[in-house]
């Protein structure tokens, strides 16, 4: 682990600290990229450096008809002892004579760090999501509160780079699932 990525956790020592995870930005950095994070080594590597709340994982549920249903099903019970889940359903849309599938969890995850907000110090989002710039705003400037992104090096947008943020790929020997 680098030196900054040390320090920024160190920063959050005896914090309040809820993480908020994007799966749908997660899995589509995995894909890309070829490995994933072990969310029983995250929780335990984030819970070393500060007073971890909670992890609330978003994810889009598939139909039963759907042929990913069964893996989504797996996954979810793999991750269910590390993280709450939120869940809810794929969007299924006709398009052009085809089904495009749609599912994104950003509201949500914006609502409920809106909710949980007077009962934190920090917020760690799991999303190299530019759309959650905003909501940084509101974190640091409106709330006096600490946010940190954590992403894929890749994957992060550029908007969040000034943030706060750890990049995945320097805590990759620590947090991969084998």
């Amino acid at each position: 682990m680098d030196k900054n990525t040390e320090k920024l956790l160190r920063s959050l020592k005896n914090k309040k600290v809820g993480i908020f995870c994007d799966d749908s930005n997660l899995y589509h950095a995995y894909i890309k990229y070829g490995w994933r994070i072990d969310l029983k080594k995250f929780r335990e590597f984030i819970g070393r450096y500060c007073d971890l709340q909670f992890i609330n994982y978003y994810l889009v549920i598939p139909a039963v008809n759907d042929i990913i249903f069964r893996n989504t099903q797996k996954f979810i019970g793999k991750i269910k002892r590390f993280v709450d889940i939120k869940k809810k359903g794929l969007k299924y849309t006709p398009v052009g004579g085809q089904v495009v599938k749609k599912g994104n969890m950003d509201v949500e995850i914006v609502l409920d760090v809106v909710r949980k907000i007077d009962e934190l110090d920090a917020v760690i989002i799991v999303s190299g999501d530019s759309d959650f710039l905003e909501l940084k705003n509101y974190v640091v400037f409106e709330n006096k509160k600490n946010v940190l992104f954590v992403s894929y090096e890749e994957n992060m947008a550029w908007e969040l780079r000034p943030c706060w943020h750890i990049y995945l790929n320097r805590i990759k020997d620590v947090i991969i699932l084998k």
